[in-house]
């Protein structure tokens, strides 16, 4: 390592020591009592129309940055007059109640209860051994767009099913929402991260820099980023799945076929992750991370109202993170940038606009696994730390967005939406990894590099619009939703072919390779390009015959044109493997129904079609039929303790033709080759619980089973089916302490799957089932809160220290799973 990189890695560690040591300090500040006595008193400009009671509480517990408590029926058939002008918390309440019959009395630093006057005291307060009362936590209404300041894990509301907002217990599929509180008590700073504490998701590691994401068997290939779709591939990945946490508020996974919404309707999951937004109070805070392997990690967060009134507001988000890794001679710096600005344009206008910038600059990138069998047929067993990377090996990859957002509300409680998403990503790869081969189990001969240089860059613009409110039919409030989208997304990029110029790739002897060799050069050989584009319609209504039934229908229709110019040989003037598909429109209906049993539990049920073009191709080059199928759901869900904790158990089927599965490699074309495979039918259910099983006492846990098989009961041999267990336990609690030890909080779980399957090319020349047997992850955290304003937390992954694949038969190799690591941080509010 030179003396320069020496230099500013320690003064980043200087920085991120400074962070952890000023936050400390500032703990022993006074004056942290009157904090939330202030913030109330503060006047702040509020421009919320007229409109239902609950709506209109709702969006001023988001204003407010408060939590607002009250049973469900004491607002029903209550309007407000709305709220105008600048107000303290207290004024603001008085405003939006008046003429209710209602009065609200404040129960904690940020939290409210809405109360009846009228009512018997006896259903609203219960005594204390001193002789007072204080007020019965009934139920938590208000904005679930956001869920940082809740300290729950679970929220209120979500769109990513339907786009109607729907809680999750009037959401007829299996959904899951990994909030911010739970992503702080993880140590979640990674999409990956986060992703992994989720219900039945899975992740396949198909080296040091590429992850992808599976939901009940299935590849999760498209995401949401505030509700607008956007397009990624686990294998030429652009630095998507290795999201930064730093700028997002929480993450909502809808378990299923999501057609209505994403288009092409995916059998696992739609997962949408939801940015931070704005304040209307100023709110800070700087985070140090001290973790393993001298990893250091600087994040910001500021937010706040702009301008006296209050009606121009702004947040800004950043972080920073320089570390090496458990594996040998890799490292990794990366930083991320987050700014948006919230403008109200009259009293029901909204004018957002913000950008994001992620980078990530990775050495000693590996490029697929390990050898998995000796040249003798034996297996292989390596050290975790064994890394098949060159030391020159990189993979340098950004993502910028930039996004623009109108919403207005109307005075009938109808919304509309209009937004903007420009976003490109791109990557730089010089790559070198003795991942091919079958090593001599005594003298670690046979051995050889893939050697590489690739480059490309992808653009997508993103256009939707959509309207949402209540409707009346038959004397009863219903919902309607409807909305058109567009998208075009071109790849295009040089193309410096295949292997390296005037290089050796051989490895003499694998087990002395530590990556040392010289970089080579590359020359152009031409460039590739191709275009996606994308137009769809889509609506959704909620019928309410009764206060208990629901039943929600909805379809799309879409319309896909893909054009793959191929590659262009500068050699010979020639484009080559050029080709097509399109789909013109394609209808995805979309059904649910939900009836509640009583106050706490629901019976639920959905059905909607699968439709997904795909650019897999046969082994004569030809594009595989479009994936298309039919998924099925039904379930239970319950909501308990007031609204604070949520469960559910479901069933589920999904039946599918055209999946692509690997039959063979060409090396003309330098990959797979697939064939459609008909009948695959998977077949499961789920069970999840999240929220707060005693005050302060968070839980989430949640039990997968999913077996997908082809119709003759045979294992689904490609990257996906194979590489997904058929279960999948997930756990993790907090709790904090009462009494005198209430500033402290202790936490841990687990993960564990069952066993994974590797299609892997063995030294027989035939593919052979290489199985990793069940897998079992504990880790553990514990944070202690300095006041009002300083934490320092402290986790550990991974506690026992499990040897594992996080990736196997990926390109006929294995990707071992991080060991044991420790982390320390101190978050300072401001």
């Amino acid at each position: 390592m030179s003396m320069i990189s020496k230099t500013g890695r320690g003064l980043r560690s200087g920085v991120a020591c400074m962070a952890i040591v000023l936050a400390t300090a500032a703990a022993t500040t006074p004056g942290y009592g009157q904090e939330a006595k202030q913030a109330r008193a503060q006047a702040v400009s509020y421009t919320i129309p007229a409109g239902p009671l609950g709506q209109v509480i709702s969006r001023f517990a988001n204003r407010a940055n408060l939590q607002i408590l009250y049973p469900a029926g004491l607002v029903r058939g209550k309007t407000s007059g709305g709220l105008s002008g600048s107000h303290s918390v207290e004024s603001g309440l008085a405003a939006i109640l008046s003429g209710s019959g209602l009065s609200y009395r404040l129960t904690g630093g940020n939290t409210v209860t809405i109360v009846d006057p009228s009512a018997s005291s006896a259903s609203q307060v219960q005594p204390l051994a001193d002789g007072s009362t204080v007020l019965q936590t009934i139920n938590v209404e208000g904005d679930g767009s956001t869920t940082e300041g809740t300290n729950s894990y679970t929220t209120r509301e979500m769109t990513t099913a339907t786009g109607l907002p729907l809680s999750i217990a009037e959401t007829p599929q299996s959904v899951t929402v990994v909030t911010r509180k739970r992503m702080e008590d993880q140590a979640s700073t990674s999409l990956r991260d986060a992703l992994e504490s989720a219900s039945g998701m899975t992740t396949q590691q198909y080296d040091s820099d590429r992850t992808e994401y599976t939901a009940r068997g299935f590849a999760i290939t498209e995401f949401q980023y505030d509700g607008v779709a956007v397009e990624t591939d686990g294998v030429y990945d652009f630095g998507l799945s290795n999201a930064d946490m730093t700028i997002y508020d929480h993450i909502e996974v809808v378990k299923g076929a999501n057609g209505l919404l994403m288009g092409a309707g995916n059998p696992g999951a739609a997962v949408n992750l939801v940015r931070k937004r704005p304040t209307d109070t100023f709110q800070g805070s700087v985070t140090g991370t001290l973790g393993a392997w001298n990893t250091y990690r600087s994040e910001l967060d500021v937010s706040g109202p702009l301008n006296d009134d209050g009606s121009v507001r702004g947040r800004f988000s950043g972080s920073f993170e320089d570390g090496e890794s458990y594996l040998d001679h890799y490292e990794k710096k990366s930083f991320t940038l987050y700014g948006v600005l919230e403008a109200d344009i009259g009293d029901s206008t909204t004018l957002s606009l913000g950008a994001d910038y992620q980078q990530n600059r990775p050495r000693g990138s590996s490029w697929t696994g390990l050898p998995m069998f000796f040249s003798d047929g034996t297996r292989t067993d390596w050290d975790v730390s064994s890394n098949p990377a060159t030391t020159w090996s990189r993979r340098d990859t950004f993502t910028n967005n930039f996004f623009v957002s109108l919403d207005h509300e109307f005075d009938n409680g109808w919304k509309a939406e209009l937004t903007y998403n420009h976003r490109r990503n791109g990557h730089d790869s010089v790559l070198g990894s003795a991942g091919g081969g079958f090593p001599d189990p005594v003298t670690g001969a046979g051995v050889s590099q893939f050697v590489g240089k690739y480059s490309g860059r992808i653009v997508q613009d993103t256009i939707d619009a959509k309207a949402s409110g209540p409707f009346e039919l038959l004397g009863r409030e219903h919902d309607l939703m409807f909305g058109a989208t567009a998208s075009r997304r071109t790849d295009s990029g040089p193309w410096y072919g295949y292997g390296g110029v005037d290089y050796d790739p051989s490895v003499p002897n694998f087990f002395e390779w530590d990556g040392n060799t010289k970089e080579p050069d590359f020359a152009l050989a031409g460039h590739y390009e191709d275009s996606l584009t994308q137009y769809g319609v889509y609506a959704a209504t909620r019928l309410k015959p009764t206060d208990d039934l629901s039943f929600i229908l909805g379809s799309r229709i879409s319309w896909w044109d893909f054009n793959d110019r191929g590659t262009y040989d500068i050699a010979t003037d020639v484009w080559n493997a050029p080709g097509a598909y399109s789909a013109k429109g394609k209808l995805t209906p979309y059904a649910g129904i939900v009836y509640n049993l009583n106050d706490s539990y629901s019976v639920y049920a959905s059905y909607t079609d699968i439709f997904r073009p795909q650019g897999n191709q046969d082994v004569d080059g030809a594009y595989l039929a479009p994936e298309e199928g039919k998924s099925y759901e039904a379930g239970v869900k319950g909501s308990f303790f007031d609204g604070a904790l949520n469960a559910s158990a479901a069933v589920f089927m999904t039946k599918q033709d055209n999946l692509a599965e690997v039959a063979g490699y060409d090396p003309i074309r330098g990959g797979n080759y697939y064939r459609a495979v008909q009948g695959v039918t998977t077949k499961g259910f789920e069970l999840e619980a999240s929220g707060e099983i005693l005050p302060d006492w968070n839980v989430y846990a949640s039990y997968t089973h999913a077996r997908a098989r082809k119709a003759n009961g045979d294992l689904v041999y490609s990257f996906i089916q194979t590489s997904a267990p058929d279960n999948v336990v997930k756990f993790y609690t907090s709790y904090t302490l009462p009494g005198e030890w209430e500033n402290l909080t202790i936490g841990g779980g687990l993960r564990w799957q069952d066993e994974i399957h590797g299609f892997v090319w063995s030294p027989a020349n035939v593919y052979q089932n290489v199985t990793q047997k069940n897998v079992l992850l504990v880790d553990a955290m514990a944070k202690y809160r300095f006041g009002e304003k300083i934490d320092v937390t402290f986790n550990v992954k991974n506690l026992f220290n499990e040897k594992y694949f996080a990736g196997l038969g990926n390109f006929d190799t294995g990707f071992y799973g991080e060991p044991r690591s420790f982390s320390i941080s101190t978050k300072f509010k401001f």
